[in-house]
């Protein structure tokens, strides 16, 4: 599901040398997650060509859903 972002909030991305490099997921960004929710509440999310983990509460509260626009 793709997100529009309204307000930003942190994600994490991993990186080889350090395994938790917090990332500011900004406003107006365009979001799309990727898995489903884990038990933790964290979900994969692809944001500027990156893969970062956030909480899908930030993203509920932070970010609306973006509909499909059917072509036609």
């Amino acid at each position: 599901m793709t997100y529009h972002v309204e307000e930003p909030f942190l994600a994490v991305r991993d990186e080889p040398a350090r395994p938790f490099v917090f990332v500011t997921i900004a406003e107006d960004s365009i979001i799309t997650i990727i898995w489903e929710v884990q038990q933790s509440g964290l979900v994969d999310v692809r944001y500027d060509g990156e893969m970062v983990t956030a909480f899908m509460r930030d993203v509920e509260a932070r970010a609306v859903p973006v509909e499909a626009s059917v072509a036609g």
